[in-house]
C-alpha cells in the first residue's frame, strides 16, 4: 500500500530536522517566536517515529498471509537492508571526518572506543549514554529505530484491536514516565548534562511515540473505533499520572498527539501545500538525507560558506537563516538522490533477492 502523504510526511520531517540545525549553525539575533518554532523543528524525528510505526504495521500485516511462516525472517531481512548499508556508511564516514578523538556525547572519555563502533554496528547504541550519538551525529534515532523493529513482530500479533493498542500506548507512557522520575534523580554517570539528554533519547522515552502510529494505523487502516472500559479507567490513571509528574514530561508526548492529528487530517485531504511533487520527492531521499546533513553542516562551516549576510536586525537574521537553509538543502538533496540510488535502492533490491532465496 503506497500512500502518497506519508511519503510526503516523510519530506516534511526532514525538512523540520534540517531547519532546527541550520538554526544552530546560523547566526543568532534574539529570541522570538520564529526561533521557538524552528528550534522544535528537531522533534521531526518523532513524526518519523510516529510513520515508521504506522507503514510497518501495514505492511507486516498485509504480508502474513502470503509469508506465513517466514514472515519474520522476511521483516529482519528487509529491515536490515533497507537500514544498514547507509548507516555502516555514514560510521566509515563520520570516523574520517571526526576521528576518534573526544566530543560532546563522549562526555569525560576522550575517544571513540572499539566497542562504540561495535554497539553502532550492532544497532545498541542507545543503551549506553556514551555511545547513543557520538560516532554518528543522529545516530540515537537509528539505534531507537532498530530497537523498535525487534519488537514489531511482537506487538502486530498482540496488539490486533484499538483497544488494545491504546492500553499498549497508555502503559508506555506511564512506564516512560516513572522511570525517568527515578532515572533523573539516581544519575549513573559522571555528567548530569549527559545524563539528562540520554533520558530524552533513549529508547523508553520513545516508544509511546511509536504507539501513536499504531493508533493511527487502527484508525485509518483498520477503521476499528471501539473502546473498552479498561481504555478509559487506565487513561484516567494515566491522566492523574501525568499531572503528578507533570515536571518530568519530555515534549515527545505533545508533539506525537499533535503529529498524529495532523496525519489523520492529512489522510482525509492531501493538500497540496504538504502532499506535493517536492514532498513526496524529498520523502524518498530523506533517509540519506538524515545522514547527509550533518556532514553537509560540518563542511560548510569549516569553510567558512555559511552565514554570508551580516546580521543587524531581525530580518537580516531571518534572511541569512533561509540563505543557510537554501544552500543546506540544495546541497543535501544532490548528494542523497546519489546515494539513494547508488546505495540504498540497490542493497534493497538485494534484500528482496535474499528472501526469494531464503524462502
Amino acid at each position: 500500500m503506497k500512500l502518497k502523504y506519508i511519503d510526503a510526511l516523510r519530506g516534511i520531517a526532514i525538512l523540520l530536522v534540517m531547519a532546527t540545525h541550520t538554526f544552530q549553525y546560523s547566526t543568532s539575533f534574539s529570541d522570538g517566536i520564529f526561533n521557538n518554532i524552528i528550534s522544535h523543528g528537531a522533534r521531526g524525528v518523532q513524526l518519523f517515529f510516529i510513520i515508521s510505526a504506522f507503514t510497518l504495521f501495514i505492511s507486516f500485516n498485509n504480508r502474513i498471509v502470503d509469508e506465513k511462516n517466514n514472515i519474520d525472517q522476511n521483516f529482519f531481512i528487509r529491515r536490515f537492508f533497507r537500514i544498514a548499508p547507509m548507516y555502516y556508511i555514514g560510521i566509515l564516514y563520520f570516523l574520517f571526518q571526526d576521528g576518534f578523538g573526544s566530543r560532546y556525547w563522549l562526555g569525560d572519555f576522550e575517544y571513540i572506543s572499539v566497542y562504540n563502533v561495535l554497539s553502532n554496528i550492532f544497532f545498541i547504541n542507545d543503551f549506553n549514554p556514551y555511545w547513543i550519538t557520538s560516532l554518528v551525529p543522529g545516530g540515537w534515532s537509528i539505534g531507537v529505530e532498530m530497537t523498535f523493529y525487534l519488537i514489531v513482530p511482537f506487538l502486530v500479533r498482540k496488539l490486533t484491536t484499538l483497544s488494545k493498542a491504546v492500553n499498549f500506548t497508555l502503559v508506555s507512557i506511564m512506564i516512560s514516565l516513572i522511570l525517568f522520575s527515578l532515572l533523573k534523580t539516581n544519575v549513573l554517570i559522571s555528567s548530569n548534562r549527559l545524563w539528562n539528554e540520554y533520558l530524552f533519547f533513549y529508547f523508553p522515552n520513545q516508544l509511546p511515540v511509536f504507539g501513536f502510529g499504531i493508533l493511527l494505523y487502527f484508525l485509518l487502516v483498520r477503521k476499528d473505533y471501539k473502546l473498552s472500559k479498561n481504555n478509559l479507567i487506565l487513561g484516567i490513571v494515566t491522566l492523574v499520572s501525568l499531572f503528578f509528574l507533570r515536571d518530568y514530561i519530555h515534549s515527545n508526548l505533545p508533539f506525537a498527539f499533535l503529529f498524529s492529528i495532523f496525519i489523520y487530517l492529512l489522510s482525509k485531504q492531501n493538500l497540496k501545500l504538504f502532499v506535493n511533487r517536492v514532498t513526496i520527492y524529498i520523502g524518498n531521499i530523506s533517509y540519506s538525507s538524515y545522514l547527509v546533513h550533518f556532514a553537509i553542516l560540518h563542511w560548510l562551516s569549516h569553510f567558512g560558506c555559511l552565514n554570508y549576510l551580516e546580521v543587524d536586525n531581525y530580518l537580516d537574521y531571518l534572511f541569512n537563516f533561509f540563505f543557510n537553509f537554501l544552500v543546506i538543502c540544495s546541497m543535501t538533496f544532490v548528494i542523497s538522490n546519489i546515494t539513494y540510488f547508488l546505495i540504498e535502492k540497490p542493497f534493497i533490491n538485494l534484500g528482496r533477492k535474499l528472501i526469494k532465496l531464503t524462502n
